[in-house]
């Protein structure tokens, strides 16, 4: 694996076992009372709000420097049955600088995602650290999972179509930047509604996910089909909400929409379609008969 750098408008400053990977922009313009938070992130936690709930709580640290503009702290765990042995231990390279990475490559390409301004590592003994990062609050934005659940759902019904035509030509960019995001679901996708009616589509979260010079056909239909699987997933998991004969939301003609939205905006041509609402279909109807088998009902 290829080692990323890290980029050279960062800073690293060290105080004890704590290393500070700091945006030099925001070196400079914070004050000192609000480089020693970062520093103290690790012992601080606790005295942190939580904002977002994900594998790991994620917290909110204010800059009085900077009129008390909030920030976004995440912890770095491990996924899978990594996660329940290491927990949030690593070693080697530092896992963050990779994000850091993409996260830069995506904005660079109009993908748009959150600014990272801060790394912050802290030694624990050898070569075994934890780490947190910290990213500028997207303000006024809600995932897609919060949208969704809304019982009144106001702003996504009179606007549905524009949201659905924001999210797939977000996801078509972040493709043609050759990002493969590593867990694209609900969650990790932001939608902020600003003045005037227009809607800003952020994509999050691109932790372990992969920068490659082209992304296939096939991995594009592979991550959209994950963000299918998590529309599904939601509503298997809130029938009490909606009730059997709820009319969902998010339809099948929504979700070829999002599909023909998303060919329209490369201008693929109507086989490139096909293709992509044959692959839907076929994946989407295997993904329903293993639901049927494991929870027994459909």
């Amino acid at each position: 694996m290829k080692k990323v750098e890290l980029p050279a408008y960062f800073s690293a400053l060290n105080k004890g076992k704590i290393t500070l990977y700091v945006k030099k922009e925001y070196e400079y313009r914070l004050s000192a009372q609000d480089m020693d938070k970062l520093f103290n992130i690790y012992i601080d936690a606790e005295k942190l709000n939580v904002s977002y709930h994900g594998r790991t709580p994620c917290k909110t640290i204010l800059m009085e420097s900077l009129n008390n503009e909030s920030f976004v702290v995440r912890d770095y765990w491990h996924g899978g049955l990594f996660g329940k042995i290491l927990r949030d231990f690593f070693w080697d390279r530092l896992r963050p600088l990779k994000e850091l990475s993409i996260c830069e490559v995506a904005s660079k390409s109009g993908v748009k995602t959150t600014e990272v301004i801060a790394i912050v590592k802290n030694k624990i003994i050898g070569p075994l650290y934890k780490c947190q990062l910290v990213s500028k609050e997207i303000t006024g934005a809600i995932d897609l999972m919060v949208l969704l659940l809304n019982p009144e759902k106001k702003q996504f019904v009179v606007q549905k179509r524009q949201i659905i035509n924001k999210v797939a030509k977000a996801v078509k960019e972040m493709h043609d930047a050759g990002i493969y995001h590593a867990d694209l679901h609900l969650k990790n996708i932001l939608v902020q509604f600003a003045e005037g009616g227009e809607v800003n589509v952020y994509i999050i979260d691109l932790d372990k996910s992969k920068q490659r010079e082209k992304i296939s056909i096939h991995k594009r239909m592979k991550n959209i089909m994950r963000l299918d699987r998590s529309v599904e997933k939601m509503l298997r998991g809130n029938r009490d909400t909606f009730g059997e004969t709820f009319l969902f939301p998010i339809s099948k003609t929504d979700k070829l929409r999002f599909l023909k939205e998303y060919v329209a905006s490369g201008n693929k041509s109507v086989k490139s379609l096909r293709y992509y609402i044959q692959s839907y279909r076929t994946s989407h109807n295997f993904h329903r008969l293993w639901w049927r088998v494991v929870n027994g009902r459909r």
